[in-house]
């Protein structure tokens, strides 16, 4: 490199524990627990596919973050050390957004050259799938 180059180092998302927008989005919540699907194909009594439960209660436009659960201690709470970011979107529903991802994995679970996608290697792992959201044109902690 010369001295007129400058080298420029970009952090990934996934190496980052906190981010300066933190404050704008919502507590981490399971979209997809880690056996969820499997339940659901089983017909186990009361099984769904995905948390609709944790779903936003309003629709409107966004950006929201898809994350792993890697551990987890046993209470509801999720911890942000606990989730590594794999995904960040936007979309004008949020919440239709992320009921296409819990009913099928939409475009993240269709790997055509393997036949699998990432939400089944996640949960062949007993890992489980988490989201939290901002909501964009509106103040932040609206609607959370």
């Amino acid at each position: 490199m010369g001295a007129a180059e400058t080298e420029i180092i970009r952090i990934k998302r996934e190496e980052c524990k906190r981010t300066k927008h933190d404050a704008h989005f919502s507590k981490w919540k399971i979209l997809v627990g880690a056996s969820d699907w499997a339940d659901y194909l089983l017909g186990k009594e009361g099984a769904d596919r995905y948390r609709v439960h944790n779903l936003p209660s309003t629709s409107g436009p966004g950006v929201y973050e898809l994350g792993i659960v890697a551990s987890r201690s046993r209470t509801d709470r999720i911890d942000s050390d606990d989730v590594v970011v794999v995904y960040l979107g936007q979309a004008d529903s949020v919440r239709t957004r992320l009921q296409c991802y819990g009913r099928s994995g939409a475009h993240l679970n269709n790997n055509p050259s393997n036949g699998s996608g990432c939400f089944d290697d996640i949960f062949s792992r007993r890992h489980a799938i988490a989201y939290r959201r901002a909501p964009v044109g509106v103040h932040p902690f609206e609607n959370f």
